[in-house]
């Protein structure tokens, strides 16, 4: 026996009843952000298109016109998965868990905005999309995996653009527009091909 037992041992492997609880919780909690998989799709425009558009209004506009581009395409996807998120919560209350996470999330936004100003006065503005293809992805891989499979797979493809944008030379722009397409979309499909759940009322 050592330390690292329960780890690599054989009752991780076989005792996922913890897991399998959590992976509950959280699919309850997630339910207002996943009755429909229009916001996905929204993001899976929305981001590409800002990523795609960035160099042309850096040339013509520079870093204001760069802040500006984004702050709308956020806004837009924001809209969107809000309007959805307020018809769902009609039919779903919100939970303590389902706060908590949004908390999270949040907590996670400053981070990569504090990182971000960090890279950007140091000159190195180039990393931004590995580094929020990085965020993003561990996020959508680790809180977003437990409520809903599909995300799980999103934050792998998030991930490995990250990395891939990181290298030298890399066009990471471009790498994030595909990451972010494919992994939105693929959580689209998914949340297309649940099972339809009964509203009340209906």
């Amino acid at each position: 026996m050592s330390e690292y037992e329960p780890v690599f041992g054989a009752r991780a492997v076989t005792d996922r009843g913890d897991l399998e609880a959590a992976r509950s919780l959280f699919a309850r909690a997630s339910r207002p952000y996943l009755t429909s998989p229009v916001p996905w799709c929204a993001w899976a425009l929305v981001l590409p298109a800002a990523a795609l558009a960035t160099r042309s209004v850096a040339g013509a506009a520079g870093a204001p016109g760069v802040l500006g581009l984004w702050s709308g395409a956020i806004v837009l996807g924001g809209a969107v998965e809000i309007a959805f998120l307020l018809r769902a919560r009609r039919h779903q209350s919100g939970n303590a868990l389902g706060s908590w996470a949004m908390t999270s999330q949040g907590n996670l936004s400053l981070v990569a905005v504090a990182l971000s100003a960090a890279l950007v006065f140091a000159g190195h503005a180039e990393l931004l999309p590995g580094l929020w293809l990085l965020l993003l992805g561990h996020s959508l891989f680790t809180l977003g995996g437990l409520a809903f499979r599909p995300q799980r797979t999103a934050g792998v493809f998030y991930q490995v653009g990250g990395a891939c944008a990181l290298l030298p030379g890399a066009p990471a722009l471009a790498i994030f527009a595909a990451a972010t397409a494919l992994g939105n979309l693929w959580v689209a499909v998914g949340v297309a091909r649940r099972p339809v759940e009964r509203l009340p009322g209906r």
